[in-house]
């Protein structure tokens, strides 16, 4: 009978550790949605770049980048609800591979162009605050140069975004989509794991 007293008290303490790792791994996730979100509605205030290193102090890498993910992934969706785009792009890193091919066309910019600035302020965000995140496990200056030098181009691509939308130059879209995915896709081959 101790014995097993033993082996359920084991497991139901195996148990609570284990959902509680979730839980703190899902409030980072949300932690960091929430932090993101917020600096993304301040990225045209003068402060912006300041506050963004200020909110680096309490975040993570991983639960930052986790942002790109699809909304069912627990990342930003496009739009305010889910439905505006096909839910195979409903999330930063799975519709930025469309918008840098298809470009938005003024008869979608009446539907898509404040989502899509939204989303460039949110990924300006997401790069601004990575600037003071960078993963130190690559430990080269080298290394440090490029995180830096491909979060620069991946805030460029995002203020060019929200600026082509912002003038109706929707071939513009395309093209800043473009470097803003390339960003992405260069970062990954480099950094990810």
């Amino acid at each position: 009978m101790k014995m097993r007293n033993l082996v359920v008290g084991g497991l139901a303490l195996a148990f609570a550790l284990s959902t509680s790792t979730v839980a703190i791994a899902l409030q980072g996730k949300k932690g960091a949605l929430e932090a993101v979100d917020k600096l993304a509605k301040k990225a045209k205030d003068a402060s912006f770049a300041e506050d963004c290193k200020s909110a680096a102090k309490g975040l993570e890498l991983d639960p930052v980048m986790h942002s790109f993910k699809p909304r069912a992934r627990g990342g930003f969706g496009i739009g305010g609800k889910a439905g505006l785009v096909p839910a195979n792009q409903d999330g930063i890193e799975a519709y930025l591979p469309a918008l840098s091919k298809k470009g938005l066309s003024a008869a979608d910019a009446g539907k898509m162009g404040e989502p899509v600035i939204e989303m460039a302020n949110r990924v300006l965000a997401i790069a601004e605050v990575s600037d003071h995140l960078w993963p130190e496990s690559k430990e080269s200056a080298k290394s440090k140069k490029k995180w830096l030098e491909l979060n620069q181009m991946m805030k460029d691509g995002a203020k060019e975004v929200a600026e082509a939308v912002e003038t109706k130059n929707y071939a513009g879209v395309k093209k800043a989509a473009g470097k803003l995915n390339t960003s992405c896709s260069e970062c990954h081959s480099v950094f990810r794991d």
